[in-house]
Order: structure tokens, then sequence, then C-alpha cells
């Protein structure tokens, strides 16, 4: 590894470092009415009012400084890429989800109910159904505490049930803090893994391009942060990365690989309709690889449809206040409308439709939390042009989608501005809209675009 590599990149885990330092500083002076939420296992911002307000844009100020770091870094390093750039981003993406992980605080509780759920696993109990009232345990108590009550039923593939109960079975001995840090290590190092994958899943393309395809998604600050919360999102990344991969020798077995994606998540089944518009990932037999991600995508419906019906014939069975659908129905006209954009400049060879399905995505999303940028900013890959860079944009802006969670007003109203915020810097995409057809990169005849998984 060239040390020098390193240098430019170094602000980014410095600036999550600086921002665990303050973070610390503003959790002492922590009123005391937050003592019950910093005794627990691990702290989350919910409903702190005007204080969770001030934590958030101590994490606000991070995220932007550590990516306009980011951009600056890739602005000077691209130009001079080399082979051994992935060892050096592996590094600074380990050193900045180590500063992560000092925050004393994070802000989402979904770490809590994958453990709940393991342990349910482990135990015999099905966590596609309520919890029955009278089973009790540490990390169900430490789950209906974070949710004020009854803790939502499982909605994820029984694949990761199965890992979240090994990880409970290995280190719930140890306690509910051991067992989150366990699950937050793991999402670390899946997380890891997975950009030395990407860069094999981009084999052919210049170094160039791969250096600022492994930045963009290696070194996404909102990525970093995701990924220190533990998030289950990185377990699918590592996945769909290890088959795109795979799929650039062995077409067919790589595409039977993404359709098994949806058994950890159900974002997979995208990632994998993604990977399916991709050229260089269907080799030279397209039919094959259709028929062999079909395959993938049957195994995964005899294993995963019936839990998930479970699931949802209990949430069904919930009768909450008939919410506003305005807002989500016109996100999803404009998703549509947006897909058969996207879907129109993948058939004319442009890789930037592989941007356009991903803000199509964004937009099918009625609340875009920050951790849906684990599963965004694949489409971000594709291309170098304004769709592109529009989209990687949006996962940054999306930590305004934290604000009605910390300060407690979540009413609908709320919720969709943060959203609509988020989704400001979408508008940049529009001048490839306009521009998209001139629009070339420089060195266009010498260097082929990344693969968008």
């Amino acid at each position: 590894m060239n040390l020098k590599r390193l240098a430019p990149l170094l602000p980014i885990p410095a600036t999550f470092a600086l921002g665990a330092a303050a973070a610390h500083a503003w959790l002492a002076r922590a009123p005391h009415r937050f003592a019950v939420d910093l005794a627990q296992p691990l702290v989350v911002v919910t409903s702190w009012g005007a204080y969770g307000a001030g934590a958030l844009a101590i994490f606000v100020a991070t995220v932007v400084v550590a990516a306009t770091a980011l951009v600056l870094a890739i602005r000077s390093g691209a130009r001079t890429a080399q082979a051994g750039d992935t060892a050096a981003i592996v590094a600074i993406a380990t050193l900045a989800i180590g500063s992560a992980f000092a925050w004393p605080f994070v802000f989402s509780s979904d770490t809590y109910a994958y453990a709940a759920y393991g342990a349910m696993a482990a135990s015999g109990l099905d966590p596609y159904a309520p919890l029955p009232g009278s089973a009790h345990g540490a990390f169900y108590e430490a789950a209906r505490w974070q949710w004020s009550g009854p803790y939502p039923v499982c909605i994820y593939g029984p694949a990761f049930v199965g890992i979240a109960s090994l990880v409970v079975r290995a280190a719930g001995a140890h306690g509910v803090a051991a067992t989150l840090t366990a699950l937050r290590l793991l999402a670390a190092g899946a997380f890891l893994g997975s950009i030395p994958l990407l860069d094999r899943a981009l084999a052919g393309a210049s170094r160039r391009l791969r250096y600022v395809a492994l930045c963009a998604y290696g070194l996404n600050p909102i990525c970093l942060w995701s990924v220190a919360e533990g998030h289950n999102d990185a377990l699918l990344l590592c996945f769909v990365m290890a088959a795109a991969a795979i799929a650039r020798r062995h077409a067919a077995l790589g595409a039977f690989l993404l359709g098994l994606g949806p058994l950890l998540k159900a974002p997979g089944l995208a990632l994998a309709g993604g990977a399916a518009l991709e050229p260089r990932l269907r080799g030279p037999d397209p039919k094959r690889f259709a028929y062999a991600l079909a395959a993938g995508l049957a195994v995964t419906c005899v294993f995963a449809l019936p839990p998930l019906v479970r699931a949802l014939g209990t949430l069904s069975g919930h009768r909450p206040p008939a919410p506003d659908l305005a807002a989500p129905i016109a996100g999803l006209a404009l998703a549509a409308i947006v897909g058969a954009y996207a879907l129109h400049r993948l058939r004319g060879g442009d890789p930037a439709g592989g941007a356009w399905l991903g803000i199509a995505v964004f937009f099918a999303i009625p609340h875009p939390y920050p951790w849906y940028a684990l599963w965004l900013v694949p489409w971000c890959l594709g291309s170098d042009g304004p769709a592109s860079r529009a989209l990687w944009a949006a996962t940054i802006s999306s930590v305004t989608r934290y604000l009605p969670d910390v300060t407690g007003n979540l009413s609908p109203g709320i919720a969709t501005i943060a959203s609509v915020v988020a989704a400001l810097p979408l508008g940049f995409a529009l001048r490839d809209v306009l521009l998209g057809p001139r629009l070339k990169p420089p060195d266009s005849t010498q260097e082929k675009a990344p693969v968008s998984p």
C-alpha cells in the first residue's frame, strides 16, 4: 500500500473522530430527563426535542465536511489512480467506521430489533409474528423499550434471521450490549469486504473510473455511518457485490446468486433487476443469464414468501388511522415516469440509465432514511455524469430524514417535508436530461464505464 495515497483521504476519518469528540461533549450536557435513555446498552437519539436536534446538527456538520473532503480527494486522486488504491480505500473506510463507533449515540434502533429477531429464532419463536406477551428476556425487553411497547414483526429475509440467530447464540451470553456490538461489527466487516469485491466487479474499467467508483461507494459518509449503526443492508451489499464479481467470470452462477439476494432483504430484488440490465454482467448469453436469475428468484420465493406473508398478515390485522396517501402516490407516479426514462436510456446503451433507475427507486421510497443509501449508492456507479452525481448527493442530503425522529415530531407532514428536502439534489439530474446525449467524458474513447450492480 502506498502511504502517499492515504494522505488525501485522511480528512474523512479525522472528521468523524472530531465529530465523536463533539458528540461526547454535547452528551455530557444532557438534561437529567434523558438518564434512562443514556442507560441503555446502545444510546439512540429518539424524541429528544431541541436537544436531539443539537445532536443531529453535530452529525450533519460531520457528514457535510466529510463529503466535501471526499469530493476534493476524488478530484485530486483520480488523475493519478493506481492499482493499489483499493487497499488504501479499505484502510480509510476502516478508520472512518472505527471513528464512527466512537460516537456515544446513534440515530436508529434497528440493531435492537435484529437482536430480538435473532433471540426469537434461537428460542424457537416465530420472528414473523408478534412476540407473545408472556415471553420475556433481555433482548425482548430492550427492543420493547426502544419502541415503547411491542416492536415490529420481522420483514427481513430468512437468511438474515438465521445470521442474527447465530450472532445471538455466539454473543448473547455476554449481554445485550455485546450482541449489539457484534451485529455492528458484522455489518462493518461485510461493508469493508464488499469494497474489493466491487473492484473485481469493475474489471475492465479504467483505473480512474474504478477509483472514483470505489471512493463514491466505500467512503460515502452516510454509508460509513449506516454501517457503524449496524444496518443489515451492508450484508446484502456484500452478497450482491460478490455475485456481481462472480458474474464477470461465470454469468449464470452470478445470476443465480443475485436471485438469492432477497433472502437477506427485499431490496436485493431491485439490485438483481439492475444487474440484469447490465450487459457486461449478462455475458454472451443473455437468455442463460435470465434463466439462472429466474431460478435464483424462484428459490427465494420458496423460502422467503411464506414467512413474509405471515408477517404481512399480522400487519393487516391492525387498523391504524388511514394515512395521507397523496405524497406516496405522487412519489410512485414520479418513480414510474423516471423509471420509463431510465429504461429508454438503457435500451440505447447509455450507462446513465442505471443512475436514473436509482433515482426512480429513490422516488418510490415513501421516506428515504439515510441507511437506504447503502443500496442506492450502487446505482451511481454506472456513469460519471449529472444523474449519478445527483443521486450520490441525495444520499448525503438524506441525513435530514433523521430530524423528525430525533426531535419526536413524527407527524406525516414533517416527515414528508424532510423527505422532499432529501430529494432536492436530484434536481441537478435535469442537466442530464437536457444535455445527456451530448455529454461525454473527456477521455470516453479510452475508458469503459464501471458496472452498476
